[in-house]
């Protein structure tokens, strides 16, 4: 009889609240993803198989890859999400940059998978990876095992396999409206065009990421806004935001059909820019309130008065 540590049980019992501390406005999806990720880590998934196997549909900058990051990041106590954009790989003279060849790469695939032995793959975009790449992932999804060029055979059931793809976005309505059962068969139905039926049938869930509505996208902004402070904290700025300033951010960083994948790159600029500008200007060590400077249309630090 397996014995399961207490260890174990208590963190499977934290997976939702450490998703729910970074992913909002996709809980509708998260219950089965989650009993996917119990049955993996209790060693119940077929051992010939990965942990877990996902494809995650979806428009661009909802949450998909950060998921990914989240769930394995809480599981693994490190970094250990390793992932690949399939449109590097679209060219027949690129497969050998991703498995290796004859000569003995290992290719990109291969030098994960030589160094590392858990993890999550995500394979980003995976519709636009070349055919005979498609036939590589099937061999993974089937056997938890993959031949790369070198002749080399690694074994991935310590693996949790992520698929990212656009197939059906554009069915997927407006403003954060809830899926119904047609529209996520209508999105299961174009995924049948464009994938081979046993590949379809050999993802563990496939999870349907629903558009991001206005005041999701604001909560998502303070939830990035928030560790960005905590990360310049720790490097000595001690800084707070003003309205002003969280309402600029949010101007130049929700772009429409974008979702919020341009949010985090406008807050870190914004900041460090303010930061940049506050000790080229003499002040060695920037503390106080980031407020927006409308007549320079940026961000710039109210110091404090020690």
């Amino acid at each position: 009889m397996n014995t399961v540590s207490e260890t174990l049980k208590s963190k499977l019992l934290g997976v939702r609240t450490a998703i729910d501390k970074n992913i909002i406005g996709q809980e509708q999806m998260l219950p089965e993803l989650i009993k996917n990720i119990e049955r993996g880590e209790l060693g119940l998934a077929d051992s010939k198989r990965p942990k877990g196997s996902f494809l995650f549909l979806g428009p661009t900058g909802v949450g998909k890859t950060e998921l990914t990051l989240t769930f394995t990041e809480y599981l693994f106590d490190e970094d250990c999400m390793y992932r690949f954009d399939m449109s590097e790989f679209r060219h027949i003279d690129s497969i050998k940059q991703f498995i290796g060849d004859e000569t003995g790469s290992h290719g990109r695939l291969g030098r994960v998978l030589e160094n590392n032995k858990h993890g999550t793959l995500l394979f980003d975009e995976m519709e636009k990876a070349h055919p005979q790449i498609m036939d590589i992932f099937l061999q993974i999804l089937d056997a938890a095992r993959v031949t790369l060029g070198n002749g080399k055979t690694y074994n991935l059931s310590n693996y949790y396999i992520v698929f990212t793809s656009n197939i059906g976005a554009k069915r997927i309505p407006d403003k954060g409206t809830v899926l119904s059962t047609i529209l996520e068969s209508g999105i299961k139905a174009e995924v049948k065009k464009h994938l081979r039926k046993e590949m379809i049938a050999r993802f563990g869930d496939i999870c349907i990421f629903q558009q991001l509505d206005y005041n999701t996208q604001k909560d998502i902004a303070k939830l990035i806004l928030g560790k960005e402070l905590q990360r310049m904290d720790e490097k000595g700025y001690h800084l707070t935001c003003s309205s002003s300033a969280f309402h600029y951010m949010i101007i130049n960083g929700i772009q429409e059909g974008l979702g919020v994948r341009p949010l985090r790159d406008t807050i870190q600029k914004s900041i460090g820019d303010a930061i940049c500008d506050e000790i080229l200007r003499g002040g060695n060590n920037p503390n106080g309130e980031l407020i927006h400077d409308k007549d320079d249309n940026c961000l710039k630090i109210n110091q404090k008065n020690d």
